[in-house]
């Protein structure tokens, strides 16, 4: 097991899909991605955006439930590959006692994010990309090649949904008051 770190979310260019990109936390260019669900990005993005929501989404939800019950959070591992999925656990601590849970690698990412706690990986279950082996692609012009310095030069840039944007800016001044009836729409009903 090595620990690894999240570095980027990127795009799968043919399908769309959010891709998580762990890099080793000793060596940075030894890249390791998971292709992941888009609320599972987006809770990773928010979480690392610092965006703040006026009620807990799910993985604070978690994490306040894991800590009201009086445990914490150790670790969380990407130990294996089953019928093409990857298989994780979270380590909690409760009372002296290790509980393994099992988990998706994506829902253990965000835990571990919110704990703070170091993220590893099985390095024979997820195949390893190394920045330098990856062949700059030619230009027409031999001396003129693109270079690869960073995962960012590796992995597009999601485009930015504007509904999306406007849903987002609405999550983080909405209250629950918001959500009553006024009086005026009971009186209506009658």
């Amino acid at each position: 097991m090595i620990e690894v770190k999240v570095k980027n979310i990127g795009l799968d260019s043919t399908t769309g899909s959010p891709i998580l990109i762990l890099s080793d936390a000793n060596n940075e260019e030894d890249l390791y991605p998971i292709w992941i669900g888009v609320s599972e990005a987006e809770g990773i993005i928010m979480k690392q955006s610092g965006v703040e929501t006026p009620r807990p989404m799910t993985y604070d939800l978690i994490k306040n439930i894991i800590e009201e019950l009086g445990g914490t959070v150790k670790n969380v591992s990407i130990t294996d590959m089953k019928d093409n999925a990857y298989i994780a656990e979270i380590v909690i601590e409760k009372d002296g006692k290790e509980l393994k849970i099992d988990s998706r690698p994506s829902d253990a990412v965000n835990i571990a994010l919110r704990f703070d706690v170091p993220i590893y990986l099985n390095e024979n279950v997820v195949k390893k990309i190394n920045i330098k082996e990856i062949t700059p692609e030619e230009n027409k012009d031999e001396d003129a090649k693109e270079e690869v310095n960073s995962v960012e030069d590796l992995v597009k840039e999601p485009e930015v949904d504007e509904e999306l944007e406007k849903f987002r800016e609405m999550l983080e001044t909405i209250k629950p008051e918001d959500f009553a009836k006024k009086p005026e729409e009971n009186n209506n009903k009658s």
